[in-house]
């Protein structure tokens, strides 16, 4: 069943367009991205997985993007962060190779500021094998042998989120 589902899923991947930021009118399809991200979410803490595979695609690609991933990062508050930790480790077993470097990141950043340094730093090295220049798990890797406090998340997310949030859904 896993292998089928990675084949339809691998399948759909391929159907989505990818964001053209010279020719294409990328702002709408980086606030798609972010809305898909949100409904991903909405359906995982629904039913704790999501069945649109369409949708799994979506997210998968647009996570490619800056903006988008920078949102999905941004949306985790203290209300949602156990549900954020299981959708990331949910979705590193079902996405493919080549999309699994932003999930591996954003599921790293949550284990850290849920305290799991090991887990954060695992998460990490699953990230830079699915793209070894992945810049986010290269800054984390900094962050966390820097020893920044876990905290320092929440405080950040609290000035940056906003900004991105501007940057996605104002016109």
């Amino acid at each position: 069943m896993a292998e089928l589902l990675d084949v339809e899923l691998s399948e759909l991947i391929g159907v989505v367009t990818e964001i053209d930021y010279e020719f294409g009118d990328f702002a709408t399809m980086q606030r798609a991205g972010a809305l898909a991200f949100n409904d991903l979410l909405a359906s995982f803490i629904k039913d704790g997985r999501c069945k649109d595979k369409a949708l799994i695609a979506l997210v998968l690609v647009r996570l490619d993007d800056l903006q988008v991933r920078d949102y999905a990062m941004g949306i985790t508050d203290s209300e949602n962060i156990e549900h954020l930790f299981n959708m990331w480790r949910w979705l590193l077993q079902i996405a493919p190779a080549g999309y699994l470097a932003p999930i591996a990141a954003l599921y790293s950043a949550v284990s850290y500021e849920k305290g799991d340094c090991d887990l954060a730093l695992a998460a990490l090295e699953q990230a830079l094998r699915d793209d070894p220049k992945y810049p986010l798990a290269l800054l984390l890797r900094r962050v966390y042998l820097a020893g920044w406090p876990a905290e320092s998340f929440a405080t950040m997310r609290k000035e940056l989120h906003p900004k991105v949030c501007a940057a996605l859904f104002s016109e």
